[in-house]
């Protein structure tokens, strides 16, 4: 190729040496001049094309690339027939620049295999560390359908090794995103247990919501019909019916979520004040029962409510009330766990 590059060289040479001394007859000056301008880029451009799809590797690349290179030398040898005339020269501006088309071309293939090399390697990389996770979410006893599924993994991972090594990048990467998906299955939660962390998590926000309603009847008819639908979807879980309690669930924390909106506290400096006041008062209260307790869950949730404490007095200092006020209810709910947890008496 190097041999070839060279010879098209001394040709295109002898080309512009020619052209050089060939008066205005037949050749037209403008189109003489234009000829040695098209054949120079072309070279110029099929010089750096080469440096890059040599690199890649492709075959398909690299046979637009040969086939530029056919194109140019015919162009060259047309131009340096001694009686071109004014068609022959046109015919070799249009040679020339239809080897420029196919030298991107072959650029744009070089570049999108790389970069199909590229996702197809972190792809796989990705797909090691689902498996590793998968392995670990299963712990010591895993199925007979699970350690199927891990098997089959295993085996697909290595067939996108080897699809990427013969540069299949294309089939890497579909195999790697299907044993993905596969994997993503394996040590989820049940539906059951999915149903439960719900009712969870709803009886937590029912409590904060409670604490918080103070003398709002608006909000205390939303906690009550929210109570009554978390009460629903108990029965609907209990009797085999778990979408029905989910989808009571979900209109549950609807209505607390709305109810809490309603207990907002104006956004003044006087109400932020006081509320961080109260909250002081009552976290460093439960801090005090729950170092009696010493219950290591119940301290570490009171650690992170003072923390939090903290934060609301720095944001009330900076003027920002609204952060400050979300930081104190943190703390609040912090506290009001952290007590549960100890088993100590709240104010």
């Amino acid at each position: 190729m190097r041999a070839k590059a060279q010879r098209i060289g001394i040709l295109a040479g002898a080309v512009m040496a020619f052209l050089a001394c060939v008066g205005p007859v037949p050749l037209h000056a403008q189109e003489r001049d234009r000829l040695i301008s098209e054949l120079e880029l072309t070279d110029r451009i099929l010089e750096r094309a080469r440096a890059v799809v040599e690199e890649s590797g492709n075959a398909r690349a690299l046979h637009e690339l040969r086939f530029a290179f056919t194109l140019q030398e015919q162009a060259k040898q047309l131009a340096m027939t001694t009686d071109a005339n004014l068609t022959d020269i046109r015919r070799s501006v249009e040679l020339t620049a239809r080897a420029r088309q196919l030298a991107q071309r072959a650029v744009n293939i070089a570049a999108q295999q790389a970069q199909l090399e590229q996702r197809a390697h972190l792809l796989i990389e990705q797909l090691e560390r689902a498996l590793e996770q998968a392995a670990a979410r299963i712990a010591d006893a895993p199925s007979d359908r699970v350690e199927r599924l891990l098997a089959l993994a295993t085996r697909r991972l290595e067939q996108a090794r080897e699809s990427f090594l013969e540069q299949h990048f294309q089939e890497a990467i579909q195999m790697v995103q299907e044993t993905i998906k596969l994997l993503q299955n394996i040590g989820a939660p049940t539906p059951g247990q999915q149903l439960e962390r719900m009712f969870e998590n709803i009886r937590r926000l029912l409590e904060r919501v409670e604490h918080e309603a103070g003398d709002s009847d608006q909000a205390a008819r939303l906690i009550e019909r929210a109570r009554t639908l978390i009460e629903q979807a108990q029965e609907n879980a209990q009797s085999g019916h778990p979408f029905a309690a989910e989808r009571r669930l979900q209109q549950a924390r609807d209505l607390l979520l709305n109810a809490m909106r309603l207990t907002d506290t104006p956004l003044d400096a006087a109400n932020v004040d006081r509320l961080l006041e109260e909250t002081t008062t009552y976290v460093q209260d439960i801090a005090s029962q729950v170092r009696d307790s010493e219950n290591p869950e119940a301290a570490t949730l009171i650690n992170n409510a003072l923390r939090h404490l903290d934060r609301a007095r720095e944001l009330r200092a900076a003027g920002k009330l609204r952060q400050a006020l979300e930081e104190a209810r943190v703390a609040r709910n912090l506290a009001r766990r952290a007590a549960q947890a100890a088993g100590v008496e709240q104010l």
